[in-house]
C-alpha cells in the first residue's frame, strides 16, 4: 500500500478534502459537520487534531518519524521509504483469507461482456454491513436520479460552511485552508497547500467573492505561493 510523504501537497496535507469525501457518501464520519473541521491541523507547523492523531493516513505518514506515532506491527509492515521520505510502502497482514479467496473467484466479478478483460470487481460479503451505510454519490450530483431533501441540505450546509459560513447555529467559521496561510509577507513559503489549491480554483472559477471573503479573513492569504513560486496575484 504506498503511502506520498513529505512536502506540503502530499496525502497527509489532502487528507482534510479526503475526510470530506468519506463524509458525503458515510455521513458518520464527521456527524453533524459536511465539512470535517475536526479532522485537520491546528496550526501551520501541522499539530494534528485529535481525530487526525488517532487516524490510519496520519499513523501511516508519520509512523516512527515524529515522537508516539507508530502504526499497529500486527497490522501493517513499512517495507520502503524512499530517500526523502516522499513514498512510503506498507504491507498489509492478517488480510482475511476467507475474503481473498471470494475476491479472486471469477463468479464474483461483473464483466461488461462474457470472456471481457474488463470485470469491475465487488467487495466481499463481510463488508456488507458497511456498504449498507453509504450514501451514493449519485444521490448527490447525478440529475438523473432521485435525490432526497436530506440530500440537498446536505450539499447547501458543506456549500455554505467551505465558503466561510459557519455553522448552522449561526457563527462565523473560517475555512480550514486559511490555517496554512503565512503569518507574513516575509515569513510565505514557497509550498503547495490545501491553500493554494483552493485559491487557485478560486482565480480560475472566477469566484470573486469568495476569494475577497478570504482576504477579509486573513489578508495574508494574497502572499501565499506554491512551489513553483506562483500565487493568486500571478494567477490572476
Amino acid at each position: 500500500s504506498p503511502l506520498g510523504g513529505g512536502g506540503g501537497g502530499d496525502d497527509l496535507a489532502k487528507s482534510p478534502h479526503m475526510a470530506r469525501i468519506g463524509n458525503s457518501v458515510y455521513h458518520d464520519i464527521c456527524p453533524g459537520d459536511p465539512t470535517c473541521r475536526q479532522f485537520g491541523f491546528t496550526d501551520r507547523a501541522g499539530t494534528p487534531t485529535p481525530m487526525m492523531a488517532q487516524s490510519l493516513l496520519y499513523k501511516l505518514h508519520s509512523h516512527n518519524q515524529k515522537p508516539g506515532v507508530n502504526v499497529n506491527p500486527e497490522l501493517f509492515r513499512e517495507v520502503y521509504t524512499s530517500k526523502y521520505n516522499k513514498v512510503r510502502i506498507y504491507k498489509v497482514l492478517k488480510v482475511s483469507k476467507k475474503s481473498r479467496k471470494w475476491i479472486a473467484n471469477p463468479a464474483n466479478r461483473d464483466c461488461d461482456a462474457p470472456g471481457s478483460w474488463y470485470c469491475v470487481g465487488n467487495y466481499p460479503p463481510a463488508l456488507d454491513e458497511l456498504i449498507a451505510n453509504r450514501t451514493s454519490f449519485k444521490q448527490l450530483e447525478d440529475f438523473n436520479t432521485k435525490r432526497t431533501a436530506k440530500d440537498d441540505e446536505y450539499n447547501r450546509e458543506y456549500m455554505r460552511r467551505m465558503a466561510g459560513g459557519g455553522d448552522s447555529g449561526g457563527s462565523r467559521e473560517k475555512p480550514y485552508e486559511l490555517d496554512f496561510a503565512p503569518a507574513s509577507k516575509e515569513s510565505a513559503e514557497w509550498q503547495d497547500s490545501p491553500l493554494t489549491t483552493k485559491l487557485w480554483g478560486l482565480v480560475h472559477g472566477n469566484k470573486i467573492g469568495e476569494f475577497r471573503a478570504l482576504i477579509k479573513m486573513n489578508p495574508n492569504v494574497v502572499h501565499v505561493r506554491s512551489a513553483d513560486g506562483r500565487g493568486p496575484l500571478w494567477w490572476g
